[in-house]
């Protein structure tokens, strides 16, 4: 029957041909469409198949022109200081290249917000999400699972092999940075945490982990703050330095933004970098280079993952590539600059 839809055709179809191609009723499409639970998982795929193969789009009122067929929605926690501005950025680039439209939504990691804007997105028909680090829970991605709506998790993992997938080797990223404060003589860090919520913190601290496993002979101080903003960094250190001195000759912080909130407190104490302590970040952020000392960090390929999220989810919209889902993971890699001092040639 496939034949007999041209493309034409497949831009002007209706729900009744949908019924008719995939040999079901019209009510049994809306029930697929809206992400219904009473259809068999059989059915529903026979209607995906359909509604992929002609192109039909529930809601045509939602595009601006006759050009922009389809529409993305992006969900990031934030829009402050730049790794999701890129990430978004990059998206964006991609999609409008290709003639999508994206809608950005930023439910501030507010669960409540996150379950309004992915209902939001469910209820406009949109033809594909990309998530970054939801808090919800992926129960909230249901609808979208049980009615077709492809899905890519960019800079946020899902343990469940649920859909396409982006991220950075957090883990690896993490071991690199050890091995190299360890390579420069530093077998006493502190490490300043990210928000135990956030997978890809969780994965630095695995990473660490990881190192821990196979050197015995270092020692690494959990701060007691955590948090990706400056006051983070700065709190992380002050409450240190405050209940144990300096009983650390390098600082490993969860990302540069964090980093610069430390190198401020141990300037208040009278510390120099890296004269006294070294400093590493993760993420190379646009003003890491101009620091001062100039921060050694680990460089995060933002444009990338933000591009190959959009590619994978224009590739399941349109019904290309494997059908299996996909991770891709992005490596990382140390950006040296002057902020660390090798002590081992003391």
């Amino acid at each position: 029957m496939p034949e007999e839809y041209d493309k034409n055709r497949q831009k002007r179809c209706t729900i009744r041909d949908v019924a008719d191609f995939a040999g079901v009723s019209i009510a049994t499409v809306s029930r697929v469409i809206n992400g219904a639970k009473n259809v068999s998982e059989e059915t529903r795929r026979k209607v995906i198949r359909a509604i992929r193969s002609l192109g039909f789009k529930p809601m045509p009122a939602l595009r601006k022109s006759a050009e922009l067929l389809y529409n993305i929605g992006v969900l990031v926690p934030d829009l402050r200081g730049y790794h999701y501005n890129e990430i978004v950025m990059a998206i964006e680039d991609y999609a409008s290249k290709s003639n999508f439209e994206t809608l950005i939504s930023i439910p501030k990691m507010l669960p409540e917000e996150e379950q309004h804007v992915l209902d939001k997105f469910f209820k406009r028909k949109i033809d594909g999400v990309i998530l970054a680090e939801l808090y919800t829970g992926v129960k909230y991605l249901e609808p979208f699972l049980k009615s077709g709506v492809p899905l890519v998790a960019v800079d946020y993992n899902i343990e469940e092999i649920l859909c396409d997938s982006v991220n950075v080797d957090n883990i690896g990223g993490a071991v690199t940075v050890m091995n190299y404060l360890y390579t420069k003589g530093h077998r006493k860090v502190l490490y300043l945490r990210g928000p135990q919520i956030s997978p890809a913190a969780v994965h630095r601290e695995k990473g660490i982990r990881k190192f821990l496993d196979r050197h015995r002979d270092v020692d690494v101080f959990l701060s007691e703050s955590e948090g990706y903003n400056p006051e983070d960094g700065y709190e992380g250190v002050s409450r240190h330095l405050k209940k144990h001195g300096l009983n650390f000759t390098a600082i490993f912080s969860v990302n540069d933004w964090s980093a610069v909130g430390a190198i401020a407190a141990l300037r208040e104490y009278g510390f120099e970098i890296p004269k006294d302590v070294s400093i590493v970040g993760f993420d190379n952020a646009p003003y890491s280079s101009y620091l001062t000392p100039p921060l050694t960090t680990v460089h995060q390929p933002r444009w990338e993952m933000g591009q190959t999220a959009a590619q994978l989810l224009i590739d399941r919209i349109l019904g290309r590539g494997s059908r299996i889902a996909r991770n891709v993971l992005l490596p990382t890699k140390l950006v040296e600059r002057s902020s660390v001092r090798d002590i081992g040639k003391r």
